[in-house]
């Protein structure tokens, strides 16, 4: 979206844009106040000067100005865009360099259409491609966006530039065939393979590593024939001891860890796992990964070149959002990581590519020693006592914590019934006693008034029902380890009495426990909240999905004055 065009000027078009093709340690502050400067003289000369980097031999230039066309150009600029690329005396690569910034923003060039603008097309295709190869070779992040609009190719254009790949006779492809090894469509995964193959041993280094671990553990019977196949041949073709080799450069290449952290449990059973390690020039790596209990891994992100600070504002903004975060063994984050990976495996869900290109350093991929105990990710359940049911009575507590200030009841679509018919009498009896002048004209209702007694009773039986319908053996037992595992955080970071308070609940929320929902303090407690808080839910998903239409009329009694 095009930024605001209001201030005069403080510095130079030209002084900025020679910092930012100069300049690769600009600051975001810095970075945000030159695009507004620069959208400031936007159409009164910026413009044309950010397209003449694009007619310099410069590659660091060119970054530059594609990193401003992207931030700044509208569809007002695309005609003059467009003529840019239709003049012959511009490379062909620049003209390439502007297919991403046509295709958002329309432009029929964009695409197959730019190649009858260009002056020698299979010389361009080459140079850009070559240019990915060192976009790759720098790091992950290359890496990571070049497979994000690799994944979103036809199927037959994937294949025809992972062939590329394999021709190149660049160590440098491996890079990208790698992730494609993981997770991919057999065709996919196949061709990768392949091309893999075809590089030979310039890139036994990579390959040999990626093809065992793809044996090891891809389900898929083709997949691991052919890379049995591949991986014979290119053994047979490397140097003798080439697969010790290259596992034990692996091992020289990993980065020290300098934290890892996992956020508490959210009310749907997501938590953020952050991982960095430090870089030689005391910059960190990082990653962070969503997981979600019921889906797996469902997001992944990394970054490079974040310096401790940053990394530490970023744990600070998070616990200001509510995903506070605890500080944990780098085993435990693995051994959650794993557990992920399963439920993945389990439920069909793809892991996003980010996740393979950053799994050399995400996974220990070291076998435990012989007869140590994988790391638990939950704390071993107690049985169920009179003790422990003392306790479990005080879980209704547990809401006093920020931990559990999220925790309502899922799926919440199973729960609008019993909020629709509790507003609805809700509603009724506010009606009721007005008409009745109990409540008459002018009364106020401050945030301290307590409801009639009928209207609490009302509530208490929804709650009974609601818990009676809905809190079945398979609900419980997700609940239960939840509970468990948020229980492991609160070990982790020594809160004794917490965790012997969430251990108790977690016994008694188990169907095993004989204890009836209904008499569950925690459970009660749950189902209240996401009653009385299911119109703000409501109206918070009809805000999201534009649908106000399908929110249920009188849940929000009116106020007299």
């Amino acid at each position: 979206m095009p930024r605001g065009r209001k201030r005069p000027p403080q510095e130079s078009v030209d002084s900025i844009l020679l910092a930012m093709s100069r300049r690769e340690d600009l600051d975001d502050d810095t970075l945000s106040r030159y695009l507004d400067l620069l959208d400031e003289e936007w159409l009164r000369g910026a413009r044309e000067k950010v397209l003449h980097l694009l007619r310099t031999n410069d590659i660091s230039a060119h970054s530059a100005a594609v990193l401003i066309l992207s931030e700044l150009a509208t569809e007002d600029d695309l005609e003059d865009m467009e003529d840019f690329v239709a003049d012959p005396t511009v490379t062909d690569l620049a003209k390439l360099t502007l297919a991403p910034i046509l295709k958002d923003l329309g432009s029929e060039m964009a695409d197959d259409g730019i190649l009858l603008y260009l002056n020698d097309p299979e010389a361009a295709m080459q140079q850009m491609q070559m240019r990915l190869l060192e976009l790759v070779g720098q790091s992950e992040l290359g890496v990571e966006s070049i497979l994000e609009d690799v994944l979103e190719m036809p199927l037959e254009r994937r294949l025809a530039f992972i062939g590329w790949l394999g021709s190149s006779h660049d160590p440098r492809a491996a890079n990208l065939l790698v992730p494609l090894l993981e997770n991919s469509s057999t065709k996919v995964a196949e061709a990768s393979i392949e091309a893999l193959e075809e590089l030979g041993t310039i890139a036994a280094h990579q390959a040999i590593p990626a093809l065992n671990y793809l044996i090891g553990n891809s389900s898929n019977r083709a997949v691991k024939q052919r890379a049995r196949a591949a991986l014979g041949r290119l053994t047979m073709q490397s140097v003798p001891g080439i697969e010790n080799e290259a596992l034990q450069a692996k091992r020289l290449q990993r980065l020290p860890l300098y934290e890892s952290r996992v956020s508490f449990i959210d009310g749907v059973g997501s938590q953020m796992i952050m991982l960095s390690w430090r870089r030689p020039d005391g910059l960190l790596k990082g990653v962070n990964m969503l997981y979600q209990d019921q889906w797996g891994i469902k997001d992944c992100y990394g970054t490079d070149e974040m310096d401790a600070d940053h990394w530490s504002s970023l744990v600070g903004q998070m616990d200001e959002q509510g995903f506070g975060s605890f500080l944990v063994p780098v085993e435990y984050a693995r051994a959650l990581i794993a557990e992920a990976r399963v439920v993945n495996k389990r439920t069909r869900h793809r892991l996003p590519i980010a996740f393979a290109i950053w799994r050399p350093f995400i996974e220990d991929e070291e076998p435990l020693p012989k007869g140590a105990l994988a790391q638990p990710t939950a704390v071993e359940p107690v049985a169920f006592s009179p003790e422990v049911e003392r306790l479990a009575q005080r879980g209704d507590t547990l809401y006093d914590m920020a931990e559990f200030s999220s925790w309502l009841f899922e799926p919440f679509e199973s729960l609008q019934p019993y909020i629709n018919r509790y507003w609805t009498n809700f509603a009724l009896s506010e009606l009721s006693l007005d008409e009745q002048g109990t409540r008459g004209r002018g009364r106020k209702r401050g945030r301290g008034k307590t409801m009639p007694k009928e209207q609490v009773q009302y509530l208490e039986d929804i709650i009974s029902e609601a818990l009676a319908d809905l809190a079945d053996e398979p609900w419980r037992s997700i609940y239960e380890a939840r509970l468990r595992r948020q229980a492991m955080l609160f070990k982790f970071s020594h809160r004794e009495r917490d965790l012997e308070l969430v251990r108790a609940v977690a016994t008694a929320v188990h169907p095993a426990s004989g204890m009836a929902p209904t008499e569950q303090p925690f459970l009660r407690n749950m189902m209240r909240l996401s009653i009385q808080q299911g119109p703000i839910r409501l109206l918070a998903e009809a805000l999201e999905t534009g649908q106000l239409g399908n929110v249920p009329l009188g849940l929000f009694p009116i106020e007299e004055e």
